[in-house]
């Protein structure tokens, strides 16, 4: 072998190493670029759900802008009476105020099922023998110092005096969990 046939056998493998060469780049070029398209294809993806989220999060603020001035004029009057023995405190201070003649009262607090924003209840559960106008009108004004309690029932009956009526009256005042102060 000579010098042409050896300087053309290096020239065929520098040749052959440089197509190889070649080859690999592109392929890892395609490589690269196809995950290059893939991640851009998530990122408009997510681009388009974050879209869709922001949309639906603001439909449900609009829709729920009544809902959430609702609670706003409510929660300061939860916020008073946060505890059962609070709740209890109160209710035994609007008796002592009215003074009324309370022959029995009980308090239980009442587990609330299916209820994520009210979990219980302070039931009260009261007895009065007083005069007939004074027991009604403490009853009607009982709502108005205390909003968020509820009458669940109420029994009348005929007092020992003549004036007198005997009422046995059952409260509720709902406990609901610690929440933090809504927002607008």
């Amino acid at each position: 072998m000579n010098h042409k046939h050896i300087a053309c056998g290096v020239i065929a493998l520098l040749i052959l190493a440089l197509v190889q060469t070649t080859l690999w780049v592109q392929n890892h070029r395609t490589k690269v670029q196809n995950e290059a398209g893939a991640a851009q294809a998530e990122e408009d993806a997510a681009g388009a759900q974050l879209a869709r989220e922001r949309n639906q999060l603001a439909n449900l603020r609009r829709q729920s802008t009544d809902l959430i001035e609702f609670l706003q004029i409510w929660q300061p009057y939860f916020t008073t009476i946060d505890s059962p023995q609070s709740a209890e405190i109160a209710m035994q201070m609007r008796v002592k105020d009215a003074d009324l003649l309370n022959l029995k009262q009980r308090y239980e607090s009442i587990p609330i099922k299916n209820s994520a924003s009210i979990p219980s209840t302070l039931r009260a559960l009261l007895t009065f023998e007083d005069d007939y106008s004074k027991l009604l009108n403490w009853l009607g004004k009982l709502e108005t110092s205390m909003p968020t309690i509820r009458t669940t029932s109420v029994r009348l009956s005929k007092g020992t005096r003549a004036n007198d009526l005997r009422m046995e009256v059952v409260l509720d005042q709902p406990m609901l969990k610690d929440q933090p102060a809504l927002k607008k």
